[in-house]
């Protein structure tokens, strides 16, 4: 058996072992109920084959998520470094402003707020306690890319790897609503996140490059629409 002997081979671990948790589809906060609209895209027939959903993952990347969640994500991991709870707060607000429609708001808001009742138990950070506490007394919206971001920030994960793992997270989201809409196999899903790699990475250098006044709401006007059409359906599998 080969060991690894290099000083401080393991220095990296607890932050590693909090990123895979805060990126681990077990994780309570009910991510993989929403599919960004990709219910209703499926259903009017946009999404015929797997190079149409692919153009789906990728709309939500660079014109959905790279300037708007993205980017909180990596304001709050800033935030949360300087120990700053205010501008926590005014990046929750912003994000929150930039959600427009009634089901965007609604799962970050979810999710975010299962996350922030979780955050105190994964870290006993005390900026992060006062965020959470702020979120559940509804003094702020709690977005998941910012309670999320300031949890990893929390836990040692680099701003970088905050960043990445949350645009990760919407392609893995849609990319799990597909498989279970029976799209594409669970298998063939796999392949095709590991191919987001380019993409992902480039939205995520967009995001940590953008500032707040910055942020933008998405402008993947196909995935809103179809996210709020999806929400007057009768019968729907997908949250949002």
């Amino acid at each position: 058996m080969i060991h690894d002997t290099t000083p401080g081979a393991l220095a990296d671990g607890p932050a590693l072992l909090a990123l895979m948790q805060l990126s681990d589809t077990a994780l309570p906060i009910g991510r993989h109920a929403h599919a960004l609209g990709l219910e209703r895209l499926l259903r009017d027939g946009r999404v015929p084959d797997d190079r149409r959903l692919r153009q789906v993952v990728v709309s939500a990347l660079m014109q959905g998520a790279a300037r708007c969640d993205g980017a909180a994500a990596s304001l709050a991991h800033q935030a949360m470094i300087s120990r700053d709870l205010a501008r926590l707060l005014a990046i929750d607000a912003r994000l929150d402003c930039l959600k427009l429609t009634d089901a965007a708001q609604a799962a970050s808001r979810r999710c975010g707020r299962r996350l922030a009742g979780l955050a105190p138990s994964l870290s006993r950070d005390a900026v992060l306690a006062e965020y959470a506490g702020a979120i559940a007394a509804g003094g702020s919206p709690g977005h998941l890319a910012v309670i999320s971001a300031a949890t990893s920030a929390a836990c040692g994960v680099s701003r970088p790897a905050a960043v990445v793992m949350e645009l990760r997270g919407i392609a893995t989201m849609i990319l799990s609503a597909a498989v279970r809409l029976d799209i594409l196999p669970a298998a063939a899903s796999q392949a095709m996140l590991a191919g987001f790699a380019p993409e992902i990475l480039g939205a995520s250098r967009i995001a940590l490059a953008t500032a707040l006044d910055e942020m933008e709401c998405s402008a993947a006007a196909v995935i809103e629409t179809a996210a709020m059409r999806h929400a007057r359906d009768y019968g729907r599998l997908f949250a949002t």
